[in-house]
């Protein structure tokens, strides 16, 4: 353990020591003033990220590469060789194969902002580090799974003694003092301002003042991680939110996770996966595999296979984050055989591999080995993102080969997890990342420094932050904030584990899907092409009305805060399959669109998974009617006759209730008439004894006079 005197430098200890005179107290607010601002304060507030040394470095390259082809091009007929404008490319292009060969950021600036916050996190583990103690955890306390016990079994906790000498004694506070001149110098050191994970980690360090002067700073909006009330009061007392912050703190040690990222891929609470699974023998396409998921013991087969097909720009784990967080774990409780693709880390010899390969391809030679191994079991689908966009055509396209060769198609229910098939600019929602690319992308640039070895995780990673402000500050301030709840810190690692270990692209495929999918939208304009062995199919655009004749099914699960695949741009299930707006359809199996107030993720909830699960099960149980090969347009569906006579008498009941509640309605009506005419009845009569008892006290002809009156009374005969 680290220890004040390791860390005070050399001079300043020489100058301190044996001085232990009281100097008057540090406090919170001296603390932070300390540290002041710095651009990882976000002192204007902005509400994005701003890599500001990288989109300037970006700018002059796509500039001089401009620059170096007009030359090249301008002095060719002359016999000059192009190596003369466009030598000084090659080093770079080299540096940067090599940084994604080995799994590093290609942009040196955006390398040198993770060194940053790696040396900031390191430098706040040492702090908190020295000021703590283990104490031996007790079998209670082990048994309890505190999340402040280390994994040698000892609890930890602040020392207050420490705390209370850096804080008062001269040597103490300059050793604290050149600690936060250590990280005022990293502050400035860093290449981005605005939502950053640096700013996440200050807010960190601020909280960890406040516990080492035992008090919070003095303004309530600047103490880290305490909720107010609307009115802006407090609704914990002081004591017991520097506890919170001591017990985050304590956590983070204990897991090692004040570096975020480097916690997510190393530590071993963050492993991927719920179930066990095996490659599918001779499944293997370059870097491409499929995965069989055998059934637990005890479970029964439900007779039906389950095709679940991924995202190539993400692990395929996204379905089997880890126990509680699995579709796939679900779906086998369910019964059902699972297959998945897993489209693993592209290599350089998959860079000319395009959508078709990953579209047609893939799907063709995987579906045919699940069919031969189930012959007799229809096959439901399950995607998520471009994994479901990329599937749609697919097996559109399948469907006018099975129209060719008068197949059977085993599949009748696709499940859509969050995605876009429709692209524009109005009402898709998908304008923001659209501009980004028109912007900022340059296919040269892709061309000439990815073509051999794929688009890099990282780079596709800046385009997702450019259509989500803050992300990168708000996934690490969550993970902080957090980090006080019991168990949180391991439940959240699997997912961080994901979110930092994307895959490659391949080249042309990024390319493509770029071009053909994000800008021309030709998924949903009718004009995206795939091969087939059929002469009269191969390079044709795709029919994607054979999804309305052929009665898929489609399920569309969609989220209202996802702007990766806004809701605007997932509507498959509005346009193609069985939809409720085709009056032939009398049999079930309809087409289903579900919103939810979820994002992208929504699978790393299991209150969200558990309500995502048990509405694709109703889905996946009402299935459609079987599978009629070259159907035409006003064929009515097949119901079986049961089915049908269950119709005309939900049908028939339906009029007689009608028929009921029309009768009813006539006799309460009936009821008020009459009961109105009996109110005029009764004034009608007491008017009428009123007048005779006038008659009664006057003469005989004001009693004639009276009896004339009542003559148009009596006609209220009933």
């Amino acid at each position: 353990m680290f220890t004040m005197s390791d860390e005070l430098p050399d001079v300043l200890s020489n100058m301190f020591k044996g001085i232990a005179t009281p100097v008057p107290r540090l406090t919170a607010d001296q603390l932070e003033n300390f540290l002041t601002l710095t651009h990882a304060d976000n002192v204007t507030r902005q509400p994005d990220t701003s890599h500001w040394l990288s989109n300037f470095n970006g700018q002059i390259l796509k500039t001089m590469l401009t620059a170096s082809k007009q030359q090249s091009d301008f002095f060719a007929p002359f016999g000059v060789p192009p190596e003369l404008f466009t030598g000084w490319i090659k080093p770079l292009v080299k540096a940067t194969q090599e940084a994604v060969a080995n799994g590093r950021d290609p942009d040196p600036v955006a390398t040198d902002n993770i060194r940053i916050e790696s040396a900031y996190a390191s430098r706040i583990k040492r702090l908190v580090t020295a000021l703590t103690k283990e104490v031996k955890a007790t079998p209670e306390e082990l048994a309890e799974g505190r999340d402040d016990i280390n994994r040698r079994g000892y609890r930890l906790t602040f020392d207050r003694a420490i705390c209370d000498r850096v804080c008062e004694q001269a040597s103490g506070q300059a050793w604290l003092l050149a600690h936060l001149a250590a990280f005022q110098r990293l502050e400035w050191q860093y290449h981005s301002y605005g939502q950053t994970r640096l700013r996440a980690m200050k807010k960190l360090l601020r909280s960890l003042l406040q516990v080492i002067a035992g008090e919070p700073l003095s303004k309530l909006h600047r103490n880290p991680y305490r909720k107010l009330s609307k009115e802006g009061e407090r609704l914990q007392t002081d004591q017991e939110y520097l506890v919170d912050c001591e017990l985050r703190l304590l956590a983070l040690l204990a897991h090692d996770a004040f570096d975020v990222r480097r916690f997510a891929l190393e530590s071993p609470t963050s492993f991927l996966g719920a179930c066990e699974w095996q490659e599918v023998p001779g499944s293997a396409l370059y870097s491409v595999k499929l995965r069989h998921y055998p059934l637990p013991e005890g479970v029964k087969r439900n007779g039906k296979t389950l095709y679940m097909a991924s995202p190539m720009i993400n692990r395929c784990e996204i379905f089997d984050l880890a126990p509680g967080k699995s579709v796939v774990e679900g779906m086998l409780q369910q019964g059902y055989d699972i297959y998945m693709v897993d489209y693993g880390n592209p290599g350089p010899d998959q860079a000319n591999l395009g959508l078709s390969f990953y579209g047609k391809t893939v799907h063709d030679k995987y579906l045919g080995m699940i069919i031969e191994r189930h012959p007799e079991q229809t096959i439901d689908v399950m995607s998520y993102c471009m994994g479901g966009t990329l599937f749609m055509p697919y097996l559109a396209r399948r469907i006018e080969e099975l129209n060719i060769e008068g197949g059977e198609l085993k599949i009748r229910q696709v499940v859509l997890m969050t995605a876009p098939i429709f692209f524009d600019d109005e009402d898709s929602g998908h304008k923001p990342m659209r501009d980004v690319i028109r912007e900022h992308y340059s296919p040269e640039v892709m061309q000439t420094f990815y073509s051999d070895c794929n688009v890099p995780p990282q780079t596709i990673e800046v385009g997702m932050h450019a259509i989500q402000p803050g992300v990168a500050f708000s996934v690490a301030e969550g993970f902080y904030a957090r980090a006080n709840f019991p168990g949180a810190i391991d439940d959240a690692a699997p997912f961080m584990h994901w979110l930092n270990s994307g895959t490659r692209f391949p080249a042309r495929a990024h390319g493509e899907w770029i071009q053909k999918i994000f800008l021309d939208n030709e998924i949903w304009e009718g004009k995206y092409t795939l091969p087939s062995k059929y002469p009269e199919l191969d390079g044709q655009p795709v029919d994607m009305d054979m999804l309305n004749l052929a009665d898929v099914a489609l399920f569309d699960y969609r989220g209202l805060r996802d702007p990766i695949a806004p809701v605007g741009s997932c509507r498959t299930s509005e346009r193609w399959g069985r939809q409720e707006g085709n009056l032939q359809m009398t049999c079930g199996g309809l087409n289903r669109t579900i919103e939810r107030n979820v994002g992208h993720i929504f699978v790393v909830s299991k209150r969200l998974l558990g309500e995502f699960m048990e509405s694709v099960t109703d889905f996946l149980q009402d299935e459609p009617p079987a599978y009629i090969p070259n159907k035409q347009v006003g064929t009515p569906d097949p119901c079986p006759p049961a089915e049908v006579k269950e119709v005309a008498e939900v049908k028939e009941v339906a009029e007689v209730k009608e028929v009921a509640e029309v009768k009813e309605v006539a006799e309460v009506k009936e009821v008020a008439e009459v009961k109105e005419v009996a109110e005029v009845k009764e004034v009608a009569e007491v008017k009428e004894v009123a007048e005779v008892k006038e008659v009664a006290a006057k003469p005989t002809s004001k009693a004639k006079q009276a009896s004339s009156k009542r003559k148009p009374q009596s006609s209220l005969k009933f």
